[in-house]
Formats: structure tokens, sequence, C-alpha cells
């Protein structure tokens, strides 16, 4: 199989590229820069190459959800980010020859607003009403015209990803590491997350299975709330919790709307993919995902 990846410089792209080569199959990046072939969102350029034997397209592009603060410019950008980059590739898939088969796409379990409480959040459920969701409902309607072509598409709503080699996982850890680790908020917002191994299992069921499309929530079936995550990666790391919880007030004085990330969490639940896809996680439990993440 020949996969192209949009965006396929970060975290998941990586891994998901060395998976793949690993398996024997054909991996090509579509990048502004550093790819093996060029696109530019903004001045609406594809460069044709980019299809020639591509069987699958992975779509991970996007501005980072955390890089920046969110002020009303940097709102638009991670919106047109998203929604400019989805209409790119439809664009190139209706005028330029190709055998694309399938799609997958990234989304968010932002989808469900940054803070959905106790309420358990299926596939089916209703969008949020916040920023985050707004966000990401835009990101998911923008790839909807790919239907349109006649090409099966999967949109994969990604939580919380943990990997040793970059994303949240090393953030989380530093400061527990020298310290001064803390539980942020109150401690009982929900933490869906995914170990990036069984993330990338899901992109390759995705690319594998045909049978499945739609959307599909992407995290382990293991949520956990947040205060129990962070004493169980200090205890991971054999590092005592010595600060007291840091009050929700002093996360949004300085970070904004953006503290939503850290203050809210959401119950997502994986049902649908283990039963649709019969995907089988390697990583339920976050002791067990965490031995291998600080340990190998």
């Amino acid at each position: 199989m020949h996969v192209l990846i949009t965006g396929g410089t970060g975290l998941i792209g990586q891994a998901l590229k060395q998976k793949l080569l690993v398996e024997g199959h054909r991996v090509s990046i579509l990048s502004r820069s550093g790819g093996d072939f060029a696109w530019d969102v903004a001045n609406t350029y594809f460069q044709p190459e980019a299809l020639d034997g591509v069987d699958a397209v992975v779509h991970l592009a996007g501005a980072g959800i955390a890089d920046k603060r969110w002020t009303e410019a940097r709102k638009k950008e991670l919106i047109g980010s998203r929604v400019d980059s989805s209409a790119l590739l439809i664009h190139a898939l209706k005028t330029i020859p190709n055998q694309v088969r399938v799609v997958i796409s990234a989304s968010a379990i932002g989808y469900y607003g940054a803070d959905s409480g106790e309420g358990r959040c299926e596939e089916s459920s209703p969008a949020g009403s916040d920023f985050l969701a707004a966000c990401t409902k835009a990101w998911e309607t923008s790839i909807l015209g790919v239907e349109d072509l006649g090409i099966r598409l999967v949109k994969l709503r990604i939580g919380l990803v943990l990997s040793a080699k970059g994303g949240i996982f090393p953030v989380l850890c530093r400061p527990i590491r020298y310290l001064v680790g803390a539980v942020l908020g109150n401690g009982k917002q929900w933490q869906s997350w995914i170990h990036v191994d069984d993330l990338v299992g899901m992109f390759l069921l995705g690319l594998r299975d045909e049978s499945l499309k739609g959307v599909f929530n992407a995290v382990s079936p293991g949520p956990i709330r947040h205060r129990e995550m962070t004493q169980k990666i200090a205890r991971a790391m054999h590092k005592p919790l010595l600060l007291p919880p840091i009050p929700g007030f002093l996360l949004r004085l300085a970070l904004g709307e953006m503290a939503c990330l850290v203050l809210g969490g959401n119950l997502v639940l994986a049902d649908k993919i283990q039963k649709e896809g019969k995907y089988t996680f390697t990583y339920t439990r976050l002791e067990d995902a965490l031995k291998e993440l600080l340990h190998g």
C-alpha cells in the first residue's frame, strides 16, 4: 500500500510512518517543508505528483491547539488550518487523477467540548458548545466532501496521546521529575488517553478494514481522573507530589481561555472501535502504558 500523510512531520505522523515502513508499505509525507511533496494551503497549492500511485491518505494537518494563546486571530488560524487544508485535499482528489480508496482524517475528542463533566461521550453524543467543540466540528465537516468522491472516509476523534518521544507526556513528566509536579484544578476532570502505539494501530485498522467508515473515538477503554493520572505518573517515576493543587483561577490568569484544556475533561468511550473494528487495545490500564513509556 502507498500511503500519503498530510502534516506527517509531527508526532503521530512520524510514529505511523515508521510502523508502515516496518510492515513494508510505501509512505510519502505532504508538508509545507521537509516532506517528500509540497503543498501550500494559504496559496492553495498542491503538488500534483503527491498523489501518484497513492492508495490511501492520512490527513493530520492542522495547527497545534495548545501551541499559542487563544487570541481571536489564533482561533481563526486554528479553524482555518483545518478547514482550508481539508478543502485543498478534496480539491486535489477531485481534479488530479488518482487511485485513492480511503482517507483517514484526524479529529479530536474536543468535539464534545473542553469539559463534558460526568457525561459519557459516545460517537453519537452531541457536539459541545464552546470554541474547542466549534473548531473540531468545523474540522470534521470540512472533510466530508471526500465521501462525495466515492472515497471511504474514517474520522478518528483522538484523545490525550501518550508517547515518550514528544507531545503531552514529557510535559506532564517534567515538573514531577523536578519535584514541582501538582494536580491542576480540583483534579476530578476526566482524562481520556491513548498510548501512541494503540493510536497507530487504529489508523492501520482504518486503512486495512474496508468495512470501517465514519467516526470513531480514538481513546483507551481506561479513562482516568486527572488527580489519579498525576499520582500514577509520579508513582511510576518514583517521585513524590509535594505541592498542593494549583487553583483553577491561577491557570486561567496564566493561560486565558486555553486553560480549559487542562481544567476540563471528557469521559470518552471506546466501545464502537472495539465492536465494529474488533480492535484489541494493547494498553487499557494506565499503569501498563506508563511502564512502557518510562522504561521501554
